[in-house]
């Protein structure tokens, strides 16, 4: 009986601390990445939520990132070793 309890409590403390990992850890709100500007580099992060994006600038901390997102490089996409 006290073996069959201690394995239910075994199962529901796995059970909580699993769903706990993944309510406060994975996934995090925020996706961070980097943009590289002027020669600089600097972090960025993006809302999973929103898509919202906001950079990392000394001095002023978080910044949102406005323009449109253009299509950048078209190229960035292919791997660098295939060939068209």
């Amino acid at each position: 009986m006290i073996r069959r309890l201690l394995g239910a409590l075994l199962r529901l403390a796995v059970l909580l601390l699993l769903a706990a990992f993944l309510v406060y850890v994975w996934p995090t709100r925020f996706k961070y990445d980097h943009l590289s500007t002027d020669g600089n580099t600097y972090p960025v992060r993006i809302d999973r939520f929103s898509g919202e994006s906001d950079m990392l600038v000394p001095d002023e901390g978080w910044v949102p990132v406005e323009g449109d997102s253009g299509d950048g490089n078209p190229d960035a996409n292919h791997n660098a070793g295939v060939r068209s």
